[in-house]
């Protein structure tokens, strides 16, 4: 039997605090049964458009063996708790709990940022990750 108190095909059962906001508001429930019956953790999955001015980054840290990575997305609907992307979602201003998950920010123009950066006399072939971040096969696709 399902257990109704958390939200179905998610990962993380609520919304931590972001700890870049200093008024993060948390509202107050009487019992666990009202917390869980909250129409904020029960909102389906949005998708929103950003147009970031690049797609490649350099990545400089030695502990990972890559040079670039391009993430399509930001935020991942498939939830695995486990997911060590998941704090960057902070930086948006999101929580990295359920809003990780249900608040994909998706980079529209990806490709077309891609073959402009590959089409550059500057550009030296090397090799690309992609989605070190987070996975690029969204269940939208």
């Amino acid at each position: 039997m399902q257990d109704t108190r958390y939200p179905k095909g998610r990962g993380a059962g609520l919304n931590t605090d972001n700890r870049f906001l200093k008024g993060s508001f948390m509202p107050e429930f009487e019992d666990a049964e009202s917390f869980y019956d909250h129409e904020e953790l029960n909102s389906h999955t949005t998708f929103t458009q950003i147009f970031p001015k690049t797609i490649v980054n350099k990545v400089e840290s030695p502990d990972v063996g890559m040079e670039f990575s391009l993430n399509p997305y930001q935020g991942c609907e498939h939830g695995c708790v486990y997911c060590y992307a998941r704090p960057t979602h902070e930086y948006w201003g999101y929580s990295a709990g359920l809003d990780f998950e249900r608040k994909i920010l998706v980079k529209h123009d990806a490709p077309i940022l891609l073959e402009q950066l590959l089409n550059k006399k500057t550009w030296k072939p090397r090799t690309i990750v992609l989605s070190g971040n987070t996975d690029c096969y969204q269940p939208i696709e």
